[in-house]
C-alpha cells in the first residue's frame, strides 16, 4: 500500500498558505509526478504523486473560504506549490470535488458541501495557474474507481462498486474497465438508492436511502435506540472499541447498521455483478463488526450466482484513496 512521505501541517492564520519546508525540500525530484487533489467540505488534501502510487509530499489546508472565488485562489496557490515543490517532473493535476461533476465540461453542477454552488466551471478558474499541464476533474468518491483497481483493492479488477461511508454515503461503479457517470454526471448516486420508503428523513430530502442507515448520523440514531437512556458512545470509533471489548449493544448497533449495508449491496451487487465491493470512509473502520452482518443479508438478498462472483471488503488505500484516485486520474488523462 502506498506511503506518504514528507507530510506537513501550513500556517494560515492570515488567510493565506503558507508552506513549511519539508524534510526533503531540497532534494531533487527524478520521478515523474502527478499533483492529487481532494477537495472536501473544510479543506484541500493534496500531494505529489508517482507512478507507483509514492505520495512523495503530502498537505492538508484549511478552506478559508468556501465560495467558488476563495476555493479556486486557494487551489490556485496550491497549484502554484505543487509546480514548484515538483521541480520541473509534473505531468498532469486531478481534482477531486464532491457534488455533481460534469467531468467532460469540467464544471460541478451543485455540491452538498457548498450549498452556493451551481454550475461552477472549477477547472477554467484555476488553470491559468497550471502552466499549461492538463487539469482534469471528478466527483470524489468517483475517485475510488481510479485509485483502488491502479493502487488498491481492487487491483486488476474491472468491475467493481465502492461505498464510502462517512458523512454522507458516497458511490463508485466500474463496468468493464469504465467509470459509470451519466450524461450529467449524476451516476452513482449509491448512497441515495432507497431502501425503506418509511424510512428515516434522508439528507437528499427523502426517506430511508442507504445513506440514512449507514451514515454516521444514521449510526449515532441506531446506538440512541439500542441504550435508550444509558450512557451513549460519543462516535463511531468508540462505538468499535466497545464492541471489540466485549459491549453487546455496540455490537447490536454494529448489527443494525450492517443489516442496512447488506440490503443496499445485495441490490447492488444484483445491479452491476462486481467482481468487488470496497467499503471505505469513517465508518470502514468498524471493519468486520459491520462487514461481518452485511455479508450475511447481501448473501441472502443478491442473485446467488452474482454473490459468489463478488467480495465485499474493505477499501484498500482508505484515508488516501481520494488524494491517490486523483493522481491516477491525472495519470490517465497523460497515458
Amino acid at each position: 500500500m502506498p506511503e506518504k512521505e514528507g507530510a506537513n501541517e501550513y500556517d494560515s492564520g492570515s488567510g493565506s498558505l503558507h508552506f513549511l519546508a519539508t524534510e526533503n525540500e531540497q532534494e531533487s525530484i527524478m520521478a515523474e509526478l502527478v499533483l492529487g487533489a481532494d477537495l472536501g467540505g473544510t479543506s484541500i488534501k493534496w500531494g505529489l504523486v508517482d507512478r507507483d502510487g509514492n505520495i512523495v509530499q503530502e498537505e492538508r489546508v484549511a478552506l478559508m473560504d468556501r465560495s467558488p472565488d476563495g476555493v479556486a485562489a486557494q487551489l490556485r496557490e496550491v497549484i502554484t506549490e505543487g509546480i514548484r515543490r515538483a521541480e520541473g517532473s509534473l505531468l498532469a493535476i486531478g481534482i477531486g470535488s464532491p457534488g455533481l461533476i460534469d467531468a467532460e465540461r469540467r464544471i460541478v453542477r451543485i455540491s452538498p458541501n457548498f450549498p452556493e454552488w451551481e454550475n461552477v466551471d472549477l477547472v477554467n478558474m484555476i488553470v491559468d495557474s497550471a502552466n499549461d499541464l492538463p487539469v482534469v476533474l471528478e466527483n470524489d468518491a468517483n475517485l475510488l474507481a481510479y485509485s483502488e483497481p491502479r493502487w488498491g483493492a481492487a487491483v486488476g479488477k474491472t468491475d467493481m462498486v465502492a461505498l464510502t461511508l462517512g458523512t454522507g454515503v458516497g458511490g463508485a461503479v466500474l463496468t468493464g474497465g469504465v467509470v459509470l457517470r451519466g450524461p450529467g454526471g449524476g451516476a452513482a448516486e449509491l448512497g441515495h438508492v432507497p431502501l425503506n420508503p418509511d424510512g428515516p428523513l434522508c439528507g437528499c430530502g427523502n426517506r430511508g436511502c442507504l445513506e440514512a442507515y449507514c451514515n454516521i448520523e444514521g449510526t449515532m440514531r441506531a446506538a440512541r435506540e439500542v441504550y435508550g437512556e444509558e450512557f451513549i458512545p460519543a462516535d463511531p470509533e468508540e462505538l468499535t472499541r466497545r464492541a471489540e471489548q466485549g459491549d453487546e449493544k455496540a455490537r447490536e448497533v454494529w448489527q443494525r447498521v450492517g443489516f442496512w449495508l447488506g440490503v443496499g449491496v445485495g441490490g447492488l451487487v444484483n445491479t452491476f455483478n462486481p467482481q468487488v465491493v470496497l467499503i471505505g470512509g469513517g465508518l470502514s473502520g468498524a471493519g468486520e463488526w459491520i462487514l461481518g452482518p452485511a455479508r450475511e443479508v447481501a448473501a441472502k438478498r443478491s442473485y446467488t450466482p452474482n454473490w459468489k462472483e463478488t467480495d465485499l471488503k474493505l477499501a484498500g488505500l482508505l484515508g488516501q484513496s481520494g488524494l491517490l484516485g486523483a493522481a491516477a486520474l491525472a495519470f490517465n488523462k497523460v497515458g
